[in-house]
């Protein structure tokens, strides 16, 4: 989740937005441990085969600073995070991220920020060497840059191919102040931006402020596009359809949480998990003062569509979650803004 800060937002969010929860019932996960040392990881993805995880880390409480790409090795005794090491656009400030393995061929797409709330791109990496011994990760070269003007304000991406990209907007066009006059009253102007290898259109489906998304593929073909709707506390499903080459997207059923989601990820049994903010008022102070707590709720989606609360916590082990992926029954929690993700048993 991307972060909106002035002065007044305090004064008038709080007069508009209801889910600023009381007292938040505490789910604990066993074994838990913080694995420091990235700020703002607020993104994950993960290459299963090797056991790496890529984290996408930003300062953002820090004006104008830049981010950077970390990878932690999951089948190492000792998890301790290693900077990526290539060559980083300039202005780089990773949000949201997706790995495509096809083929063997390894790419990363991260969205970067270049100027917030006016400039942003798809940063694309592609692993030109494999992992070794002295290299875990492999060698990896920035190979390209996507813009267009229908990502808008992109907060996440899910990639199905070299050739197939779905991108969630969290506003529609405009400035600061503009997205902040949307917020207010709620308005559907975020939708989702769609790369077919060669040129961008919109898929339509606008919401108040979009969040996470995630393409599946089903064991049976099916294939489905799962989208966070932020201020509806719902994330929706959609059936995809493909006609005369082009995708469209079924009526989308509400998968109703009652707590705003961020990332959506999928694991190996094709349950989806979602990281939810149950307070957006406490969010935003924790944006601006870390020893404010934000509670963080995890739920996950089972492919029929039943829902269970897996975790919750007032902030007190971790504040402001955005992403939980599992791993050889393990979860791994990441956050917007402190410099640790939280490892826990599932």
């Amino acid at each position: 989740m991307r972060v909106s800060i002035l002065p007044i937002v305090f004064a008038v969010l709080g007069l508009v937005f209801s889910n600023c929860s009381g007292d938040i019932k505490d789910i604990p996960l066993k074994g838990c441990s913080k694995i420091s040392g990235m700020p703002g990881p607020e993104d994950l993805a993960i290459d299963r085969e090797a056991g790496l995880l890529y984290v996408s880390s930003h300062e953002r409480r820090i004006k104008d600073q830049e981010g950077k790409i970390f990878f932690l090795d999951l089948n190492s005794s000792k998890l301790e995070p290693k900077l990526l090491e290539t060559e980083y656009p300039k202005n780089f400030r990773p949000h949201g991220m997706s790995l495509l393995n096809q083929n063997g061929k390894y790419r990363l797409y991260v969205i970067s920020h270049i100027t917030l709330y006016k400039e942003h791109s798809i940063e694309v990496f592609e692993r030109t060497e494999k992992p070794s011994a002295n290299s875990k990760a492999g060698k990896w070269k920035h190979v390209q840059t996507l813009q267009d003007p229908l990502v808008t304000s992109p907060n996440d991406l899910s990639v199905a191919s070299e050739n197939e990209i779905f991108v969630s907007n969290d506003h529609g066009e405009g400035g600061f102040m503009l997205y902040l006059f949307h917020d207010l009253f709620r308005m559907k102007r975020s939708e989702i931006a769609y790369y077919d290898g060669k040129s961008w259109a919109s898929l339509g489906n606008p919401v108040s402020l979009g969040n996470g998304i995630l393409y599946v593929k089903r064991p049976d073909g099916k294939e489905i596009l799962y989208r966070s709707s932020f201020n509806e506390g719902t994330v929706l499903k959609f059936d995809i359809k493909r006609e005369n080459g082009k995708i469209v997207l079924g009526e989308p059923k509400s998968i109703l949480l009652g707590s705003g989601p961020d990332n959506l990820e999928i694991d190996e049994k094709g349950n989806i998990f979602t990281v939810t903010h149950p307070s957006v008022m406490k969010f935003l102070r924790h944006a601006s003062n870390a020893e404010s707590h934000s509670p963080t709720k995890i739920f996950s989606i089972s492919p029929d569509d039943s829902i269970k609360e897996i975790f919750s916590n007032s902030g007190e082990l971790i504040s402001a979650g955005s992403t939980a992926l599992t791993y050889k029954e393990r979860v791994y929690i990441a956050q917007v803004f402190n410099d640790f993700i939280l490892q826990c048993q599932l």
